[in-house]
């Protein structure tokens, strides 16, 4: 027997009935398409599967065709055929694609028996007079297209879609208008459904959209948000610039629809709000389906080989990536694709790594997407070092790129280059190049992502879920760790909650792209408010231990309760990069609360006189902590650092309110490099190890403040 005599397609039968009782031809293709749809609705795509499943069902009918008299048997109809699929699902294993198979028969046969739906001669001279004006062309009154839709989109029944097309129809007619929108059909579908307490339905088929004076306020690039219209609150963000600093009216408004679709649809329920009432914070809820950080080795952009040409390629790697993902791009090893632009051009060539970096500059303030380098090893310090001299000779802007560089890196960088001093303190102190640590198995490469030792691909920071610090502190009271704590285990609860159906959803936007990107994701937990909560919970000290136990409560709850999820998330750490929105909004929610209640009390016993509100302080969006009393810049954090096996800390932020407290020193020629030295030397001893002494002061340190390494 040859091959095609046994395959499925030489088993099924040549023709089939439809419905209607048309003959057509037998296509097992549309088979197989259904049946993959429906496993793309339970998150379980499989093609092959669909096909085999497809086979068995050609085969059985064939089968059947050949017991019932051979060619007088009888013209298989749809609905043997799916009952067929059904039957061949359940038995091979997949339940669940059964049921939304299942599903999507009912709901297809339902629309079917919608469109039987006839407009009565009453109606129709009014039907006929009503113009309905959509979005890609006029059309008259259809009721039979309203009900359709409702039993489509709001997944109704037959007779309850026809109770609300009526009672819309006769609100439409009785108006007396003549010409009517899409937009008021839906608002008066929304109405009948409200009025009949249909909320599922409601949340199926409601609009999500600005209404005329929001879409002028974002137009005109006014914020919505009553915390960012506060006018004594700051509203330029600092650091990374994002998709939303872009000045461009069509991001905004698309930003604020996702935004709004999100509350709704993705933070339902306890989580969302606690997101709203600012005990929590979801970054960048205006680009849900995108991931904040995508991370990965420079050489996957490449053509292959390294050339120049290679070099160039990553470039255009870049800007295609750009659109997958909303705050920053991190590039993995640069050194071993961007090393022949050292040799192939000579120094000022637009060819070499300058004009290189210009052209990355130019990608990314175009997508407004910050694009970074990370995992710069101790062996390619000959490359690192002209790297770190082309970023400090850029000119300044928001979207030079920057570097996350391992302690034990710039070590050995400055222990070979020391003349490089000066441009090392010059990016720290910009916030460009920031120290980091980790794990020999899992380092980490970009913030909220680690990876894990010869793992390839690309990594993602799915979201980050900032905790309000400071409302916890002061609902506790001074002393009062234990109930702090508590509080802490609740917030990471829900947060992972949130992170869990946030990674469901980009999940499945990924396994619908027809790209085929993938990438492991993992999710940041953003403490906000660190040194404002110790300071209330030592009512003015700030105790760096108490820190320490804060940090690790975090990072070990995120790790446990992780494990338990229904949607496994892959890993969630605190990080100390995504909090300045949240550390503004919390600060501005939290005073609100504050003046809310001291009016209470004002109105209650007749005292006090309204004064006018000083300035919003923000919150301290990261791990920054100094000034601490008795403590240079560099060591309160390493002290509260200590618990965390893996992070980041930008150095950027550290010597401004150090000189504030009178706590800088002037004998520091170069303050950041200084503070890094004190952070990495007291971090390493929490290890066992010992930084070099690489600047050695004309004279010992005295007193408390010794910068020796500590065995």
């Amino acid at each position: 027997m040859s091959a095609s005599e046994g395959s499925p397609r030489s088993h099924a039968p040549a023709r089939v009935r439809k419905r209607d009782g048309r003959v057509v031809e037998f296509q097992v293709d549309k088979i197989t398409a259904a049946i993959a749809a429906a496993m793309e609705a339970v998150g379980e795509p499989d093609p092959d599967f669909a096909a085999e499943v497809a086979g068995v069902v050609a085969l059985s009918l064939g089968d059947r065709i050949r017991s019932e008299r051979g060619d007088t048997a009888r013209l298989p109809d749809i609905e043997e055929i799916q009952d067929l699929v059904e039957h061949a699902l359940m038995e091979l294993g997949r339940p669940a694609v059964a049921k939304a198979y299942i599903l999507y028969r009912d709901r297809r046969a339902r629309i079917r028996e919608a469109l039987r739906v006839h407009r009565s001669d009453r109606v129709g001279r009014s039907a006929r007079s009503v113009r309905v004006h959509e979005d890609e062309g006029v059309s008259p009154w259809s009721k039979h297209r309203l009900v359709s839709a409702l039993v489509d989109e709001a997944e109704l029944s037959r007779e309850a879609a026809e109770e609300i097309a009526s009672a819309v129809e006769r609100r439409v007619f009785a108006s007396g208008q003549t010409r009517i929108t899409t937009a008021l059909v839906r608002e008066l579908v929304t109405g009948e459904l409200l009025e009949r307490g249909w909320t599922r339905a409601l949340s199926s088929s409601g609009l999500v959209g600005l209404g005329r004076q929001d879409l002028g306020a974002a137009l005109a690039g006014r914020p919505l948000a009553a915390w960012e219209r506060d006018a004594s609150n700051s509203l330029l963000a600092t650091g990374a610039p994002s998709r939303g600093s872009v000045p461009e009216a069509r991001l905004c408004v698309g930003s604020e629809v996702l935004r709004r679709f999100a509350l709704e649809d993705l933070l339902s329920g306890g989580p969302g709000e606690l997101h709203r009432t600012g005990e929590l914070h979801v970054e960048d809820l205006g680009a849900p389906h995108l991931p904040l950080v995508l991370s990965a080795e420079a050489e996957l952009f490449a053509s292959g080989g390294h050339s120049v040409s290679s070099a160039q390629a990553v470039l255009e790697g870049v800007a295609d990536l750009t659109t997958r993902v909303s705050r920053a791009i991190v590039l993995e090893r640069p050194d071993r694709v961007l090393a022949p632009l050292l040799r192939a051009a000579r120094p000022g060539s637009p060819l070499g790594l300058t004009g290189w970096l210009r052209a990355l500059c130019a990608i990314s303030r175009a997508s407004g997407v910050r694009i970074d380098f990370s995992n710069l090893g101790p062996r390619s310090t000959a490359f690192t070092a002209r790297l770190v001299s082309a970023l400090a000779e850029l000119p300044p802007g928001p979207f030079l790129p920057g570097l996350f560089f391992d302690g034990h890196g710039i070590e050995a960088l400055l222990a070979e280059n020391q003349g490089l001093a000066a441009a090392v303190d010059r990016l720290m102190g910009e916030g460009r190049l920031v120290t980091s640590w980790g794990e020999e198995d899992e380092e980490f490469v970009a913030p909220g992502c680690r990876r894990r030792r010869r793992e390839p691909g690309i990594l993602a920071c799915g979201g980050a879920i900032a905790l309000n610090l400071p409302r916890l502190a002061r609902r506790a009271g001074p002393w009062r760790e234990e109930l702090v704590q508590n509080g802490i285990v609740e917030l990471v609860q829900a947060a992972l909650e949130i992170a869990s159906d946030l990674d469901r959803f980009q999940a499945g936007l990924d396994r619908a792209r027809p790209s085929g990107f993938h990438s492991r994701r993992g999710w940041a937990i953003q403490p906000v408010g660190l040194a404002e909560a110790l300071s209330i919970l030592g009512e003015g000290e700030l105790d760096t231990d108490l820190g320490a136990r804060i940090l690790g409560l975090i990072s070990e709850a995120a790790s446990r309760f992780s494990s338990g999820l229904e949607h496994s998330v892959v890993a969630v750490s605190p990080c100390s990069f995504f909090g300045e929105r949240a550390a503004r909004r919390f600060a501005w929610l939290d005073r609100a609360r504050r003046r809310e209640e001291a009016g209470e009390q004002r109105w209650l016993f007749q005292e006090g006189e309204e004064t006018e509100a000083p300035p919003l302080r923000p919150y301290t969006p990261g791990f920054a902590l100094s000034p601490v009393a008795g403590e240079l810049p560099g060591r309160a954090e390493a002290q509260c650092l200590r618990t965390l096996v893996s992070g980041a800390l930008p150095l950027s932020g550290l010597q401004g309110p150090a000189r504030r407290a009178g706590l800088h020193s002037t004998e520091e020629p170069m303050p950041h490099l200084a503070a890094w030295r004190r952070f990495e030397v007291l971090r390493r001893a929490r290890s066992g190890e010992v930084v070099l002494e690489l600047f050695p002061t004309r004279r010992a340190p005295s007193g408390p403040h010794s910068l020796r390494p500590l065995t």
